[in-house]
């Protein structure tokens, strides 16, 4: 918990001056989202609080110097408006006069050059904001941002993540454009983004089981470093000054400087540099990749989370990048970074591998129940036919009606000898067991290919 509470800081700290080529040949962000899966009682504010520290003091430097700055633009802007409105009763005059105006639309030509331009400043901590408005906050401010909470629920709840293609590409660094008939259109270029949310796992289970777990079909949860620590109260060992003031000191000086280096206040972001591994960091994160690649093959333990599996070798790119970014200024990751950050990945990967897999489990016993219910109903309509399509069940089928769904659920009923799934070249069809199901019995193929039970009772 302490750990994704730090990697979130020093994700804001550095995701906007920094980009990192991943060693096959793309460049991404640095940013990375976390979420950890904690109860009530384990202190996750007391935790999250002095990591915070740095980014919430730097926040308010940055608020007051952009309010001095809004007000030294309202000044300026109320002078322009004035030489603006001047010279436009000048061009008004001289039209009505038939005097010429080339001078005055020259001078008006130059005003304009020299428009002053609204300020923009950091909003380094969003917690609560619409879709519309996390936009805006993007276009007008500097475009990096985090959305941080040490009580998860309020942002679970909050209307940006009721639009999680949003997060999805903010992740990416896409361009976020929404266009809304009230506000207007906001664009944000080159995004970035931190997300840093401890959350109670009931909380957590009702996020991920909104519209048919679209957290998770979408995409956006696998982009997540997802972490449900043990806790064992009772057993804290609680002295003074030992929790929180041990690096502390050096952990909120490192994080300032590179607040103030990675966000100056009187003028523009500089474009974002780019880190690239070392030819021997290089290899070791290849590696990394390739195994987790492996891991994903069938019987192998990531076989079940392909979306999380898939995205881990950019994470620990990501990873490295900001491990690299705490001890070094330099632009070249070296090998030590690469090693500590696939160590973290290979945690969160059997951290998400032990939560879904627990979940899934579940989700896929009920919608196991739920198919059979419903193909007791079909073989009603379809006069007792002994097979069906399972495109039809993804089609026509009880929800959710995703592949991957689908295919679980009717391994699980074929484990059970309720059904086989037979594949014939395209065609892939399920068979019902007679003896669990009303239909006929195929001429040729005693009990339909089901091996008959001692207690075999068919239903006609």
């Amino acid at each position: 918990m302490a750990f994704a509470s730090a990697l979130g800081v020093l994700s804001i700290a550095c995701q906007g001056s920094r980009r990192v080529k991943v060693p096959i040949g793309y460049t991404c962000n640095i940013g990375v989202y976390l979420l950890t899966i904690a109860g009530s009682g384990v202190r996750k504010s007391s935790t999250d609080r002095p990591f915070m520290a740095p980014v919430r003091a730097f926040q308010a430097e940055c608020d007051a110097d952009l309010a001095k700055r809004t007000r030294d633009f309202e000044r300026d802007r109320r002078i322009w408006d004035s030489e603006r409105k001047g010279l436009e009763r000048a061009i008004s005059k001289a039209r009505a006069t038939d005097k010429p105006i080339a001078d005055i639309e020259k001078k008006m030509a130059e005003l304009y050059e020299r428009e002053p331009q609204k300020p923009k400043g950091y909003k380094l901590i969003v917690e609560d904001a619409t879709p519309a408005a996390f936009a805006r906050i993007l276009a007008d401010s500097h475009p990096t941002t985090g959305i941080f909470s040490d009580e998860g629920g309020t942002v679970l709840n909050a209307p940006v993540l009721r639009s999680l293609e949003i997060l999805n590409k903010a992740w990416s660094g896409d361009a976020i454009n929404i266009d809304r008939v009230t506000t207007g259109s906001s664009l944000s270029e080159r995004t970035n983004l931190t997300l840093s949310l401890m959350a109670q796992p009931r909380v957590v289970d009702n996020f991920l089981g909104k519209a048919n777990n679209h957290a998770r079909e979408s995409g956006f949860v696998s982009r997540c470093l997802v972490a449900r620590p043990h806790f064992e109260p009772g057993y804290r060992d609680l002295r003074p000054g030992v929790q929180y003031s041990e690096g502390m000191e050096e952990w909120t000086r490192r994080i300032t400087q590179l607040l103030r280096k990675n966000h100056p206040l009187e003028s523009p972001p500089a474009t974002p540099e780019t880190l690239q591994f070392s030819p021997i960091a290089a290899e070791e994160w290849a590696a990394f990749a390739r195994r987790t690649e492996t891991f994903q093959q069938r019987g192998e333990m990531f076989f079940d989370i392909p979306d999380a599996a898939s995205k881990m070798a950019e994470n620990a790119a990501r990873i490295s990048a900001l491990f690299h970014c705490l001890g070094s200024d330099t632009l070249e990751i070296g090998h030590d970074s690469v090693v500590a950050a696939t160590q973290v990945c290979d945690f969160y990967l059997r951290e998400f591998h032990a939560i879904f897999k627990e979940k899934e489990n579940d989700d896929d016993e009920l919608h196991a129940q739920n198919i059979t219910e419903w193909l007791h109903a079909r073989c009603e309509i379809d006069g007792r036919k002994p097979y069906i399509s399972v495109r039809k069940i993804l089609q026509l089928g009880p929800s959710p009606r995703n592949v991957n769904a689908r295919d679980r659920a009717l391994d699980l009923m074929a484990q059970k000898g309720m059904v086989r799934i037979v594949r014939k070249r395209s065609q892939i069809n399920l068979w019902l067991n007679p003896s669990k199901f009303k239909v006929d019995l195929v001429e040729g193929a005693p009990n339909n290919g089901f091996p008959k039970d001692a207690g075999y009772i068919p239903w006609f």
